[in-house]
């Protein structure tokens, strides 16, 4: 008897059949599940989400640090929404320059010019015949007889340190809320007066 072996015996029938089906499995590609539509709006979620919770700490953060120029000692600025409007330009107070200031004091028989600063800033140089005023003492300042000789005054001049006019604003809405006509809110303040060389004068009141 005569055994066969070789390429015959390799590819006998049974065997081909298993190698073909061998191939076959290698050749197909391997298919990747597709994404889930409920994954991918989980995803979408996340993205809000941290949105959200940016525009969050945004609000905060301005919260906090609106609350912290509110509550510093030179400031004291009231929030608006307390029934209160912020002070309108040509109905609650002027602007005017330190030259025409200074022609309305030479020109004028009584006019008066308030100084919102400091006790020791007044001290150290304050316009020629200005008479200081507290904001945050308002209240107890504005006696009767105060406002009825502001009441008479020709003018009323409001000024502070410099550029930055809200405390003076302020003053001026609540000096007209009072009954006096929109009083002037000197621009640039005391340091725009020292620069046009208009007369300065030292010591208290």
């Amino acid at each position: 008897m005569v055994v066969v072996v070789g390429q015959a015996g390799r590819f006998a029938p049974g065997r081909q059949k298993q190698h073909d089906a061998n191939e076959s499995k290698c050749e197909k590609p391997e298919r990747r599940p597709r994404a889930e539509p409920h994954r991918r709006y989980g995803t979408l979620q996340l993205v809000m989400r941290g949105l959200f919770r940016d525009a969050a700490l945004l609000l905060i953060v301005a919260l906090v640090l609106g609350t912290g120029a509110n509550l510093a000692p030179s400031r004291h600025l009231p929030w608006w929404g307390k029934g209160q409007e912020p002070p309108r330009a040509g109905v609650d107070f002027n602007l005017i320059d330190p030259g025409s200031a200074d022609a309305m004091r030479a020109s004028l028989p009584h006019p008066i010019f308030l100084d919102t600063r400091s006790e020791a800033e007044f001290a150290v140089g304050h316009l020629a015949g200005a008479r200081p005023i507290a904001f945050t003492a308002l209240q107890a300042q504005l006696t009767p007889e105060r406002v009825k000789e502001l009441r008479a005054a020709d003018a009323v001049v409001v000024y502070g340190a410099g550029d930055e006019t809200d405390i003076e604003q302020l003053l001026a809405q609540e000096l007209h809320r009072r009954g006096l006509p929109p009083p002037y809110v000197l621009a640039g303040g005391f340091a725009g007066w020292q620069q046009g060389g208009f007369p300065v004068e030292e010591g208290g009141p």
